[in-house]
Order: structure tokens, then sequence, then C-alpha cells
């Protein structure tokens, strides 16, 4: 049998990645299909030379060379499989983005730096063009960009979303009690903040649309849309009621979707879960992501529920799954709409 020729358009870590781009098409339309979309990555077999270790904690987010150093190793010793989309990691110096110089860095995270005294003094948070975090994102942005064509593909990269970002400039413990205390100033700061978000986010999302072609993709957890689809999430809902989610957290989402059309959620851990009805409310939620979390039990058996709640939705279904529960989820769970990472 005669073999089609390779895609030269194709990165080359995943030369089969214009058929895993049909399956996910069909995976947003809810189309049937035969399998789920699978994320399936493993060492390649490839042994490339490590990037060396860094002098200063700040470079594994903003030194472009670095970053893409760690990139292409990454990239050329793993294996992508089924519909896993050949985009490097999270740029998680997105994180640092308007926060000034009190930013401090981990060897996996950035902390936010508290800044704000009361819900009614300055936010203290200020990105634009002339904040250093953004110019130095994009400076890195653009060195993936340089190297990208033919190899692999560049996602977006973003602070985390205002309801997060709120807390984390405020301090969690004291922003919970202004939840509780004056749930309508909260919603007015975030309001106030959501504008700037959006701008700084659409600067980034253009530095990387400018070069890249290629529908919109999201390093992590590894999405591809033909169109655009809105990655969000919200850390501090385990930690809310239903009715301070629903004010808080979902006006977020409302202004989201105004703005983007459909979200894709990122729902974290047990005490989040009484939350997914109020999410599955919303027409624009289009795909729920669920992690359980430190401690719990893995994707698999012990959540089917809230699995066939998302599915009896007509919502997509994005899960990362241990591998002795696959076979149980493939086998009890609808196809269409569904990817096991």
């Amino acid at each position: 049998m005669t073999q089609p020729p390779e895609d030269k358009a194709a990165p080359a870590c995943k030369p089969d990645w214009e058929r895993a781009k049909r399956r996910w098409e069909a995976f947003w339309d809810l189309a049937r299909t035969d399998r789920p979309c699978m994320d399936v990555r493993a060492p390649s077999g490839a042994r490339p030379d490590p990037p060396p270790p860094v002098q200063d904690l700040e470079q594994l987010y903003f030194d472009p060379d670095h970053v893409a150093a760690r990139w292409e190793y990454a990239l050329a010793s793993t294996y992508f499989g089924g519909e896993a989309v050949p985009a490097g990691g999270f740029l998680m110096g997105g994180y640092a983005i308007g926060c000034g110089p009190d930013v401090r860095f981990a060897d996996n995270t950035v902390w936010h730096p508290v800044t704000m005294d009361s819900l009614d003094g300055p936010v203290r948070w200020h990105p634009g063009p002339d904040d250093p975090w953004t110019r130095k994102l994009e400076a890195v942005l653009r060195r993936l960009l340089d190297l990208a064509p033919g190899r692999f593909l560049v996602g977006y990269a973003m602070q985390v979303p205002c309801n997060d970002l709120l807390a984390l400039l405020r301090g969690v413990d004291d922003f919970l009690m202004d939840l509780a205390q004056d749930m309508p100033k909260c919603r007015a700061r975030l309001e106030e903040t959501f504008e700037l978000w959006v701008a700084t986010f659409e600067f980034l999302r253009g530095v990387v649309d400018e070069r890249q072609q290629a529908g919109c993709v999201w390093g992590w957890p590894g999405l591809w849309h033909p169109d655009f689809i809105k990655v969000t999430q919200s850390d501090i809902s385990c930690m809310i009621s239903g009715e301070m989610f629903e004010q808080y957290v979902m006006h977020e989402m409302d202004l989201l979707a105004e703005r983007y059309g459909p979200l894709w959620y990122h729902l974290d851990g047990p005490d989040a879960v009484r939350h997914a009805p109020t999410l599955l409310s919303r027409p624009y939620l289009r795909a729920l992501q669920y992690i359980p979390g430190a401690g719990q039990p893995p994707n698999g058996p012990h959540w089917m529920d809230l699995y066939r709640l998302v599915q009896k939705s007509g919502r997509c279904l994005d899960i990362s799954v241990p591998r002795e529960h696959v076979e149980y989820v493939v086998r009890r769970l609808r196809p269409e709409g569904l990817v096991v990472r």
C-alpha cells in the first residue's frame, strides 16, 4: 500500500499532525467517532544533551536562550502519540506580569507579591507596554517563534485569571474575608482589573498570532482549536461557597465569554466539584477538565459520576488518566468530546 506523502508543514516532532487536527476538530464538534482523542507522551528514545543548569532562577522563565534550550531538549526527547499537541510547556513567566520587582521565583512556580492593603487601596498591578516582565516574556516568545517553523508549535502565555489574581495580590486569607464582607466591591475591583488583564493577554496573543497561523494553541494542558478557545480556572473556588462562586468567579466567566466566546475550564480538586453544575449551566462552557489533586483517588472509576454529568450536559471532557484506568474509562464513557491524557 502506498504511504501518503509526508506533510512538509507538520512539526518535525509530530509528522501526523494533520490527522491529529482532524480528531481535535471532531472533539470540539462532539462528532461521532470511533474513539476518544488520546494525548499520549513517552520518551522518544532520543538522548539529546540537557541544557546546563541556570545560575539564577529567573532564567528558568525569562532567559530566551535557556527557555529555548529546555523546549528543544523536551521536544526532542518526547514521543507525541495520538492527538498530543506538539507544543512546548507552559510559559509560567506570565505569572510575573505586572507584579513589580518583588516577584519571587522557585524551580517550579512563580510567586505573586501581596501588593494590596485593602479593597479600597490601589491594586498596584501594572501590566502594559512598559512592564519589564511583559517585555521579557515577549522576548522569550519571539525566540521560540524564531525556532518553531517546521519543528513545533508555540502556545499562548498569560497572567493567572483575574479572580485568582486579585486574591494573590490582596493575600488569600484577607481576600476571602473581603468576599464575605463586601462582594459588590470585590466584583468592582475584578471588573477594573479585567480590562487591564485583557489588554495584556491580547498583546501577547498578538505576538504569537502574527508569526504562527496554526489555529489556537495552548501549551498547557496541550489544546488545539481551529479558531479560538479561552482557557481559564479558579484556584480559590475550593475555598468559597456556591453563592460566592456564582457572584464572583462566574462574573469573570461571563465577562470572558462575552469577550472571547467558548471557554475551557480547569476544575481542580474535590472541593471544587460542587461548582460543576454552576459551570455547566452556562452555554459558553465548552469543555471541563478535572484534576483530582494530591491525596485523592486519581482520575478513573472513583469520579465516574462527575464525568457522566459533564457528558450528559453535552460538553467536552478532558482528563489525565493513569494507564491502569484508561481502558476502564474508555469503555464506560462516550468517545465523542472526550480527551484522555
